[in-house]
């Protein structure tokens, strides 16, 4: 048969069927994650802040304005987090810092701290430093790198590392964000991150809680009133304080914060309620709380009761950030979350950032790999944010 008579069968066949959506189906990818009918039906309704929506997340016409909303919002997640109560019981206490000896490094010094954020509760932290900065009077900025699930993440992240085999594969995946920080000028704060980091944890006595010091964290503090995200909260912002009033050379209007994974996790909350972080870089962990078919994406430790009812989501939180510089990413490949709920989350942050008219100042984007640092994304970014904010 003619080819070209086969060719002109053809289109008229597509021509017939296309309408009908017949062919030309594009397959859609499968769902991240599934339950059953009767369970996804419970967890539609579980999740739902219902009619009227939750009373602190953004709308065009919140009383007051977006100010308005800020203010608000920000005094329901200080309550939500058990910061009220920390405040409260914690009321008095004045952090102390002991020190250890300086360690020199190749361009830069390295030395260890403590600082005691309540009662006993010892927070290890590394403070890395260029060299030539003590006491120079126009000032460096302050990058605060806060760690995930790693026993050893502040350590991790400050280079130092417990073997050969540490330090190849942290700096496989750019782990080193610290060290990074450093030689980029900035005056660096590595703290532990207490559940996280095995030198601040609760431990699990007899596996009561699956064997893990992150969940044993987060029962205590909700039997007590808090949450584990809130004394990470306490923990970063009295560290903070303490760095702005002693460690020489610090400009306190350009201070960076950021963290992969948990870290990353805290970044958010902590940009979002302490005005004084100008630059926050959450990496691979600011999305929704949950996915459209109601998977919770973080893990237990970073819950939040009632969260999503009365704020919202994870993005309207993130979002208080505005109009600080804010930039959220991603790796494709990162298993741990769903890249529709992400990109879904990310549009709602940039709505609420043009509503405060600071669109410019929230970007997202992916990396090409997993569940790790992308500093071909980050740094950039924050070089050009501080810029502008020094000038």
């Amino acid at each position: 048969m003619n080819p070209v008579r086969i060719g002109v069968q053809i289109g008229l066949l597509l021509m017939i069927l296309l309408p009908f959506g017949v062919v030309a189906q594009t397959p859609q990818a499968p769902a991240f994650a599934e339950y059953p009918a009767v369970t996804a039906a419970y967890l539609k309704r579980l999740h739902n802040p219902g009619q009227g929506g939750a009373p602190f997340a953004f709308r065009d016409d919140y009383p007051g304005g977006f100010t308005g909303w800020q203010e608000a919002a920000r005094g329901q997640l200080r309550c939500l987090l058990g910061l009220d109560v920390m405040e409260e019981t914690l009321a008095g206490h004045q952090p102390s810092v002991t020190w250890e000896p300086w360690q020199q490094e190749d361009g830069y010094r390295r030395r260890r701290g403590t600082i005691e954020t309540e009662p006993g509760i010892r927070i290890p932290f590394w403070l890395l430093r260029p060299e030539g900065q003590a006491g120079e009077a126009a000032g460096r900025p302050l990058a605060i790198c806060s760690h995930g699930h790693d026993r050893d993440g502040w350590n991790t992240y400050a280079g130092v590392y417990r073997d050969a085999d540490h330090r190849a594969s942290t700096l496989a995946k750019s782990g080193d964000i610290g060290v990074q920080a450093v030689r980029r000028g900035f005056i660096t704060l590595v703290p532990a991150t207490r559940g996280l980091a095995e030198a601040v944890s609760i431990p699990d006595l007899k596996g009561r809680h699956g064997n893990r010091t992150c969940r044993a964290q987060l029962i205590h503090c909700l039997l007590a009133g808090r949450t584990a995200v809130g004394e990470r909260v306490w923990d970063t912002q009295h560290l903070l304080d303490w760095a702005l009033r002693h460690v020489d050379g610090v400009d306190p209007h350009r201070v960076l914060m950021t963290g992969n994974s948990g870290g990353g996790v805290l970044t958010v909350y902590v940009a979002a309620l302490d005005e004084r972080i100008h630059v926050a870089v959450p990496s691979c962990s600011f999305t929704s709380y949950t996915s459209a078919a109601g998977f919770v994406f973080h893990c237990d430790c970073c819950l939040v009761p009632r969260a999503q009812r009365q704020m919202g989501d994870m993005a309207d939180i993130g979002a208080l950030t505005a109009p600080r510089y804010l930039l959220a990413v991603h790796g494709r490949t990162d298993g741990l979350h769903s890249q529709p709920d992400v990109e879904a989350a990310m549009r709602r942050v940039a709505t609420v950032y043009r509503a405060g008219d600071a669109g410019t100042h929230f970007r997202f984007a992916w990396g090409a790999a997993g569940h790790r640092f992308y500093p071909e994304i980050m740094w950039p970014f924050i070089e050009s944010a501080l810029r502008r904010k020094k000038q």
